[in-house]
C-alpha cells in the first residue's frame, strides 16, 4: 500500500460527519495503528469503548492503550499488533479481548478487526480497523454451553425438555446469525474504504457500500447480480479469473495500482486501484464468499507517471546542464548524482559517486561551502551565494574560481532534509572582468574625487548619477544622497533647460560639447541661486564602442563674469559718457612714442590714422604752446609727478585750418618697476566756453555797476515785504481762531440738535404707550416721526464724525494695521456671528498714522461688506495686502502724497455689488445706491473712508459688478 488511506476521508466534510454519526450510532469505533510511531489514532467512539479517560487525546501510545486491556489478554493483544507481518501472509487483523474496567457491573469484551498495509519496501506501515462491543455475543455463546451441561447432569432425560432445549438453541443461533449479518452489512456500508462481498461461484454482489458503487459508476440496482452481469465492461479483464482463483484456492489476492476499465457517468476510462480479494469461509472451512476492499489510486498513478517522466527529463537536464550540479545525500553529504560539468570543475575524476564530499574534495574543509551545506541540512532553508570564491586542487595546483551557487534542500515524506541539490555556475571570467573594470573605475573615480574642478558621471538614458565629487556637490548645492538617482530627479530645476537636451545629444552621438560662461539657475540647499559656468560634456564608451554615459566637467566663473560684465558696463558707461560729453580720446606709448587718436580727435586735427612719431603727432598744436605741452607730458611720465597730465591749449585742423580750444586730461600707467607703459587721455572742446568766458569778463564790469543800483532798490522792497509778512501772520492767527470756532460750533450744533431729537423720540414713545388706541391711524404718523428722528440723529452723528475726520491726523507714531483690524473684528463679532460671515485676513503692514481714524476706515468697509450681502449666501470677506510701484497705480487713483511705492490693501466681498459707473459717486457725501427700506444708512461712511485715506497721504477706489461682490482698494505710501 502507498500509505494514502486514512481512517477518515477528508475529501467531503458532510460525508465525514455522516459516516462518523453512523458509526457512533452502531457503536463502532475506528482506529489506525502506526508501526513507525507505535501509536494509535482513534475516534471518540473508540475512546468510549476502551473506557479511556484522556478524552482530549486523539493520538495515544501503544503502551498506554495496552494498559487498558485485561492483564490475561495483554500478551495476545501485543502479538496481534507486533507479530512479524509479511506481505504474502493473510494480513487480516482480528482479536477479541477484555478491557480492565468493569462497566455497568460486568466485564466488557471488545472485537478489534482491521487490515494491515505495507509500504513500497514491503515493511508494515499501519493497520486500519474498527472496534465494537461484543459483550452480549460472548454471553450468548456461554448460555448454550451451560444448557448442555444441564442436560448431561439430568437424572431423567425428559424428551420434551430436550426438544425444547434444541429449539431454543436454534432460535438463539438464528438470532445471533441475523444480528451478526446485520452488523456486518452495517459495517460494510459505513466502512471508510470501498468494500463489497461477492457470494457463490458466480460471484453475486451481495453487499457493496456507496464508495465501491461510486468506483464502478453504478447504483444499488446491481446488488444480487453476478459481477460480470452487473459490470459488463470488466469482461475480458483479469478480475473474473482472479475471483475464480481466490474462490477455488482460498488464497487472498492483493494488487497495487492495478488498472481497470470502467464506465463512469457514461464514459469508459481507465482507473487504478489498490485492492484485496479475501476469501470468507463457513463453519466447515469452505470458501463461500470473497470480500473485496479497494482504494482508488488513479490520481496517484497519474502523478507518479508524471513524476517519473518529469524525473527522466530532470535527469536528462541534470546530465546535460552547462551549470555544475551535484546531489549530496545524508548528513555526511555523499555524492549521489553529479553531472559532467560538476566533475570537470572539481577535477577529481568520474568515480566520485557514492563518496563523501569531504573525502572527494578535502580542500573544502575550511571553506564556506561545507559550513553552508551543514546549515542548509540542519535548517531546511535554501541558500544562495553569488560570486563566491572556491579554492580547488586540480592536477596538484590550487586554483581559485568564482561561482554563483544555489543550495536547495530536498525533503522526505516526513518533511526531513535527506539531501541537498548543489548548482554552481562559473562566473570567474565575469568577476575578473568586473574586478578589472572596477579597478579601472576606482582609478577613474579617484581622479574624479580628487579633481580640483567639479566632475560628475551619468549612466544610461535615465542619466543616473554614478559618481560625483565634492566640488560638484557644492556647486549644485546638493548632498551625496543624489548618487544613484536620475539627474532629472536629483536636480529637477534643470529638467526643462537646454542642458538636458545637450546631455542627451552627447549620449546619443558621442560628440563632446563645450559651453563657456552659461548662466544657470540652481537651488542651493533649497535657496535659488544663479551663476555662470564653463562646462564640458564628454561621452563614455564601453569596449564595444557604445555610449553608456557622460562625464560632466564644470567650473563656476560667476565672479570672473560679473567682474568682466562690470568692466564692460563701466567701459560702456565711459564710452557713453565720452560720447555724451562729446569728448575726444587719445593715447601715447612712452616706449615707442606712438600716438593714437580716437575718431573725434582725428576729426578735430584733420588726420585719418595714428602717428608713429611723437613730434609728427603734435604738429596741430601752435608753436607757442608746443614746448609747454611737451614738458607737461614728460612730467606726467615720471612716477614722482603722480602720472597726471592736464593742460588747455589751441589746436588747428591740418586740412581745414579750423581752430578750437581743448582741455586735455591724461593718466599714466606704470608697471611693477614704475616704468610707464601707457598714457591715456581725453580732450574736451572748450572753444565755446572760452568765448563765453571772454564775453562774461566783459559783462562782469557792466553787471557790477547795474547791481549796485539794484541793491539800493531792493532795500526799499525789503521794507515793503516786512510789512506784508506782518499782515500774513495776522491773517493766519484769525484762520486758526476760525477753525477752532468751527469745531466748537460742530460740537455745540450736534449736541443742541441731538437733545431736541431725543425729546421728540421720548414724547413719541409716551404718546404711543398712552394714547395709541385713541390715536388710531395717528399712531402710524408718530412712528414715522420717530423713524425720521432716528435717521436725523444718525445723520448728525455721521456729520460730526466727518467733521472730526476732516482734521489732519496725528501721524507721529507707527500703527499696526493688523492690530487695528483685529480690534474692528472684535467690535463686529456679534454681527459676524449673526450673518455667519467668513473673514480671512492676511498679514498687514504698519504705517505712520492715526489709530482712531484707521479703525473708523476699516469699521466702515467691513460693516458695509456685512450689510450689503446677498440674502441666500453667507458673506465671504478677504483682506490682503501687496506692494506696488507708483507706475502700477490705477489711472483713477491720485494719492494725496507722492511716493515711489505704495501699499495696496484690498477688502473684497461676495455681496450684492453695484454698477462700476458709480465707483466714484459712492465716496461723495450723502450718496446712496439703495433705498432706506432695503438698507439703512446715511451715505457718509464711504466719504469718511475717502477722507481717512487722503489724510494718510493715500487714496481709495472700488471695483464691483452687480451680484458678484465688490473690492475696495486702499493705497498708503510705503513707509
Amino acid at each position: 500500500m502507498n500509505g494514502n488511506i486514512k481512517p477518515f476521508s477528508t475529501d467531503n466534510v458532510k460525508e465525514t460527519s455522516r459516516l462518523q454519526l453512523a458509526l457512533r450510532s452502531a457503536g463502532i469505533g475506528t482506529w489506525q495503528f502506526d508501526f513507525l510511531t507505535d501509536s494509535f489514532l482513534w475516534c471518540d467512539q473508540s475512546k468510549l469503548l476502551y473506557h479511556f479517560q484522556g478524552q482530549t487525546e486523539d493520538i495515544v501510545s501503544f503502551e498506554k492503550v495496552i494498559g487498558l486491556v485485561y492483564f490475561e489478554d495483554q500478551n495476545r493483544f501485543r502479538e496481534a499488533f507486533h507479530a512479524p507481518f509479511k506481505v504474502d501472509d493473510d494480513n487480516a487483523h482480528e482479536i477479541e479481548f477484555r478491557v480492565t474496567s468493569i462497566i455497568e457491573g460486568q466485564t466488557r469484551w471488545l472485537l478489534s478487526k482491521g487490515q494491515i498495509y505495507f509500504d513500497d519496501n514491503g515493511n508494515p506501515e499501519k493497520i486500519i480497523g474498527t472496534v465494537q462491543n461484543i459483550t452480549r455475543e460472548i454471553l450468548d455463546r456461554k448460555i448454550p454451553l451451560e444448557t448442555d451441561n444441564a442436560e448431561e447432569t439430568a437424572e431423567c432425560g425428559d424428551q420434551a425438555l430436550i426438544l425444547a432445549t434444541e429449539v431454543e438453541k436454534r432460535v438463539n443461533a438464528t438470532q445471533v446469525l441475523r444480528a451478526s449479518e446485520e452488523k456486518f452489512r452495517s459495517l460494510v456500508e459505513e466502512a471508510p474504504v470501498a468494500t463489497c462481498l461477492f457470494v457463490g461461484t458466480d460471484h453475486k454482489i451481495e453487499v457493496a457500500n456507496s464508495k465501491m458503487l461510486g468506483y464502478w459508476g453504478k447504483d444499488k440496482s446491481i446488488l444480487s447480480k453476478p459481477v460480470i452481469e452487473a459490470i459488463p465492461e470488466i469482461k475480458g479483464q483479469p478480475f473474473e479469473d482472479l475471483l475464480d482463483e481466490v474462490y477455488n484456492t482460498g488464497i487472498t489476492y492483493e494488487a497495487k495500482s492495478a488498472p481497470a476499465d470502467l464506465v463512469v457517468n457514461g464514459v469508459l476510462d481507465t482507473y487504478y486501484f489498490d485492492y484485496t480479494y479475501k476469501p470468507l469461509r463457513n463453519s466447515q472451512g469452505e470458501v463461500y464468499a470473497i470480500m473485496n476492499m479497494a482504494h482508488d489510486v488513479t490520481r496517484e498513478v497519474h502523478a507518479k507517471r508524471s513524476l517519473e517522466a518529469s524525473e527522466e527529463k530532470l535527469r536528462s537536464v541534470f546530465a546535460n546542464a552547462s551549470a555544475a550540479m551535484g546531489l549530496f545525500v545524508g548528513r555526511d553529504l555523499h555524492i549521489q548524482l553529479a553531472n559532467q560539468a560538476f566533475i570537470e570543475i572539481i577535477g577529481k575524476g568520474p568515480d566520485i559517486i557514492g563518496k563523501a564530499l569531504n573525502d572527494v574534495i578535502p580542500e573544502l574543509h575550511d571553506q564556506a561551502s561545507i559550513r553552508i551545506l551543514g546549515e542548509v541540512f540542519d535548517t531546511g532553508k535554501p541558500r544562495q551565494r553569488f560570486e563566491s570564491q572556491v579554492n580547488l586542487l586540480r592536477d596538484g595546483v590550487m586554483t581559485s574560481n568564482y561561482y554563483n551557487i544555489t543550495y536547495t534542500p530536498l525533503f522526505d515524506s516526513e518533511g526531513k532534509v535527506y539531501a541537498i541539490l548543489d548548482i554552481g555556475i562559473d562566473v570567474t571570467e565575469t568577476v575578473l572582468a568586473r574586478q578589472k573594470l572596477e579597478e579601472s573605475e576606482l582609478f577613474a573615480r579617484n581622479i574624479i574625487y580628487n579633481s580640483p574642478v567639479a566632475k560628475m558621471v551619468f549612466i544610461g538614458n535615465d542619466m543616473v548619477i554614478r559618481t560625483v565629487n565634492e566640488n560638484m556637490l557644492e556647486m549644485l548645492g546638493k548632498t551625496d544622497s543624489i548618487i544613484g538617482k536620475p539627474f532629472m530627479e536629483a536636480v529637477p530645476e534643470l529638467l526643462e533647460t537646454q542642458l538636458m537636451d545637450r546631455l542627451r545629444e552627447v549620449l546619443r552621438t558621442g560628440i563632446s560639447y563645450n559651453q563657456p560662461e552659461e548662466k544657470i539657475d540652481l537651488l542651493h540647499n533649497g535657496v535659488p541661486y544663479s551663476g555662470y559656468y564653463n562646462y564640458n560634456y564628454k561621452a563614455l564608451q564601453n569596449t564595444a564602442g557604445e555610449n553608456y554615459g557622460v562625464l560632466v566637467t564644470a567650473i563656476e566663473v560667476t565672479a570672473q563674469v560679473l567682474v568682466r560684465q562690470k568692466i564692460e558696463e563701466a567701459e560702456q558707461v565711459l564710452r557713453d559718457a565720452v560720447e555724451l560729453a562729446e569728448l575726444a580720446t587719445w593715447s601715447i606709448n612712452p616706449e615707442t612714442g606712438d600716438i593714437g587718436y580716437g575718431e573725434r580727435m582725428k576729426e578735430w586735427v584733420g588726420v585719418m590714422e595714428d602717428f608713429r612719431n611723437f613730434d609728427d603727432g603734435i604738429d596741430f598744436i601752435p608753436d607757442k604752446d608746443r614746448e609747454r605741452i611737451r614738458l607737461a607730458l614728460q612730467e606726467a611720465l615720471k612716477p614722482e609727478g603722480g602720472g597726471i597730465y592736464e593742460e588747455e591749449h589751441m589746436i588747428e585742423n591740418i586740412e581745414s585750418g579750423k581752430k578750437r580750444y581743448i582741455h586735455s586730461r591724461a593718466k599714466t600707467f606704470f608697471d611693477k618697476d614704475n616704468k610707464p607703459y601707457k598714457l591715456i587721455g581725453i580732450a574736451q572742446d572748450i572753444t565755446e566756453q572760452r568765448e563765453i568766458q571772454d564775453t562774461l569778463e566783459q559783462l562782469v564790469q557792466q553787471r557790477t555797476e547795474e547791481l549796485e543800483t539794484m541793491n539800493e532798490e531792493l532795500a526799499a522792497i525789503n521794507e515793503e515785504y516786512m510789512a506784508t509778512n506782518e499782515d500774513l501772520a495776522q491773517s493766519n492767527h484769525l484762520l486758526i481762531q476760525s477753525n477752532q470756532s468751527l469745531q466748537q460750533f460742530a460740537y455745540v450744533a450736534s449736541h443742541d440738535l441731538q437733545e431736541p431729537l431725543r425729546k421728540i423720540q421720548s414724547f413719541g414713545n409716551l404718546l404711543i404707550n398712552r394714547y395709541s388706541e385713541p390715536l388710531g391711524d395717528g399712531a402710524n404718523l408718530i412712528l414715522r416721526m420717530q423713524t425720521a428722528a432716528v435717521r436725523m440723529s444718525g445723520l448728525i452723528e455721521d456729520l460730526l464724525a466727518f467733521s472730526r475726520i476732516s482734521n489732519q491726523p496725528d501721524v507721529s507714531k507707527s500703527i499696526s494695521l493688523s492690530s487695528v483690524l483685529q480690534n474692528v473684528l472684535s467690535d463686529l463679532e456679534i454681527k459676524i456671528q449673526e450673518t455667519e460671515a467668513v473673514i480671512t485676513v492676511e498679514k498687514l503692514p504698519s504705517i505712520m498714522g492715526d489709530d482712531s481714524q484707521l479703525g473708523q476706515l476699516f469699521q466702515n468697509l467691513l460693516s458695509n461688506a456685512l450689510k450689503f450681502s446677498q440674502k441666500d449666501k453667507a458673506p465671504i470677506i478677504t483682506v490682503n495686502c501687496k506692494t506696488i510701484s507708483s507706475s502700477e497705480l490705477p489711472l483713477s487713483v491720485n494719492p494725496a502724497q507722492v511716493s515711489p511705492t505704495y501699499y495696496q490693501i484690498d477688502v473684497a466681498d461676495n455681496g450684492i455689488g453695484f454698477e462700476q459707473k458709480y465707483s466714484e459717486r459712492i465716496f461723495q457725501l450723502f450718496q446712496r445706491l439703495h433705498g432706506r427700506s432695503e438698507f439703512e444708512g446715511t451715505g457718509i461712511g464711504l466719504s469718511i473712508c475717502e477722507r481717512v485715506a487722503s489724510n494718510h497721504g493715500g487714496a481709495i477706489s472700488a471695483v464691483s459688478e452687480p451680484g458678484k461682490g465688490s473690492t475696495f482698494s486702499i493705497f498708503f505710501p510705503f513707509s
